[in-house]
Formats: C-alpha cells, sequence, structure tokens
C-alpha cells in the first residue's frame, strides 16, 4: 500500500470518472464536476441517500440525451473505510453497478448503455457515487403484457409471447450458466422496446435492468438459482395474459439453456421458494 496516496486520500479526497465518448457532446461541459447537485424530479425515487430520476440533457443543434441518473450520496461507514483503504471502485454502488453492467453484457444479456459513471473518494472518507444509463425505448413487461393483450390480435399475441418468454429463458440462462445471479429478477425488471415492436410485433427486444445486486456465486449456486427463479415466478402472479403455459414454456427454455441437472427437484425448489414470497406478501 502506497502510504502516500492514502494519506493525500484522507487529507484531500480523489475522484475520477468515465464519459462514452458518444454521449458526451449531449452533456453539459461541467457534468462530472455539477453531476451530485443536478435537480430533477422527473420519476425520482429518493430515500436513506441515493436516488434515481430521469434528466433530459439538450446541448443544442439536436443534440439531447434522456438519462436514468443514480446517485448515492451517503454510503455506511465500511464502505467508506474500505473504499479509502481500496479505491478499487468495487465499494461504491455507481462504479459496482458498472461492472455488473459490462459483466453481463459479456455473458450475451442486453442491458442499458452506460453514458457515465464516477467515484468520489474523500476527503475524510467521504464516498459519493452516480452511474448515468441511457434511457431505452421501452416498458417494463408487467406494466405493457396487459395492455397488448387488448390491443393484439390473439394469434399474434400468443406468437409475441413465445418470443418474449424464449428470450427470457435465454438471458436467465445464460446469468446462471456462469453461476452469476441477478437477486432482483422480477418481471418488472425485463423491459421490451416498444419501437421495434411497434414496427413487427415479431421484433421482440429485450433489456435485463437494475442490475446493482448482480454477483457471482459458485458456492451454493442453486441457492441463488432458486431465489431468482422464485422472484421471477412470483412476479407474474396477478399479471393479466400471463398464463401456467407461459411458465411451463419457460422452464422447457430455461431448463436447456442453463443445462439444469435434476430439473424435476429444481423445479420443486423454485415453486417452494416462489411460495414463500407470496405468504411474505400476503403477510
Amino acid at each position: 500500500m502506497n502510504l502516500r496516496a492514502l494519506w493525500r486520500r484522507i487529507v484531500e479526497g480523489s475522484r475520477w470518472s468515465w464519459i462514452d465518448e458518444r454521449y458526451r457532446p449531449a452533456l453539459p461541459a461541467d457534468f462530472d464536476a455539477s453531476v451530485m447537485s443536478i435537480e430533477s424530479r422527473d420519476r425520482l425515487h429518493a430515500k436513506q441517500g441515493r436516488s434515481t430520476a430521469r434528466v433530459v440533457f439538450h446541448a443544442g443543434e439536436g443534440r439531447r440525451i434522456s438519462v436514468y441518473l443514480k446517485r448515492h450520496f451517503r454510503l455506511p461507514w465500511p464502505a467508506r473505510l474500505a473504499a479509502t483503504v481500496d479505491p478499487s471502485g468495487k465499494h461504491s454502488p455507481g462504479a459496482a453497478e458498472w461492472a455488473h453492467l459490462e459483466r453481463a453484457r459479456t455473458l450475451g444479456v442486453p442491458v442499458p448503455e452506460v453514458v457515465a459513471v464516477g467515484e468520489r473518494i474523500g476527503p475524510w472518507c467521504g464516498l459519493q457515487s452516480y452511474l448515468a444509463v441511457a434511457e431505452l425505448p421501452g416498458r417494463e413487461l408487467n406494466e405493457i403484457l396487459p395492455g397488448l393483450q387488448e390491443s393484439l390480435d390473439r394469434e399474434l399475441f400468443e406468437a409475441m409471447k413465445r418470443r418474449i418468454v424464449r428470450e427470457m429463458a435465454r438471458m436467465s440462462g445464460a446469468l446462471h450458466r456462469a453461476n452469476v445471479f441477478h437477486k432482483d429478477l422480477y418481471l418488472c425488471h425485463f423491459f421490451l422496446n416498444l419501437e421495434k415492436l411497434a414496427s413487427d410485433p415479431r421484433d421482440v427486444e429485450l433489456t435485463l435492468i437494475d442490475l446493482h445486486r448482480l454477483q457471482e456465486h459458485r458456492l451454493f449456486a442453486d441457492r441463488w438459482r432458486w431465489k431468482d427463479l422464485g422472484q421471477l415466478l412470483f412476479s407474474i402472479e396477478g399479471v393479466e395474459g400471463v398464463s401456467e403455459r407461459d411458465v411451463l414454456r419457460f422452464w422447457m427454455h430455461y431448463r436447456r439453456e442453463a443445462r439444469l441437472k435434476r430439473p424435476e427437484w429444481q423445479a420443486r425448489m423454485v415453486r417452494l421458494k416462489a411460495a414463500r414470497y407470496s405468504a411474505h406478501n400476503r403477510a
């Protein structure tokens, strides 16, 4: 450990940022310096020292970009101390989620494009981070499926669902085959691209979002598989347009994609996990 660098980090602080050059012209010139003080009440969620909001930047000459900005203003002392000693970026949520997004992308799972990310360590054990991702042209599956069931011809709707189910199984299986688990694998975290769907209902493009809890688990991997799939099974309860046949179709594709061993036993454990989520939700 370089003690001089550690002392400077404690007394003076340090910071780093990364901006995708494709998006830089649309962002303010002082984006990194001002990002933690940008105000937006558009789809704002704020609690426990962190916030998420939609922000639209207009840089003139048609350069416009809409991002979801996640900021962490106050982090627990263990994370602050760890980041001060080890400024590798893995102790702040913004930097960690960036790594998670890129890990999932390398596994073939479509995820949002990262526009910018940054971290500020110190002085005196302070720690803040941010992550800006490009807004997706779509909606969460749990919100859009009921409307699509009403608006589309039945045969077309069923054909679209078959493609959605197959893609969900492929994405989930790609993660789990590498012992990587989402840990929030609810239906609402699958985004359906509505622009492509509008031009061709057969063109299904899904994106997986909110990967801040993504983690690899080589030990007891089945436990995390049951959690992911139990959450997914629980989250389809009461969603109009989703049938038991869709569940069975997902399982058929998933067991092949994940190269699953003992599938009957695994299915029982997943259903047991989903039942526990349901019971907890009713309590």
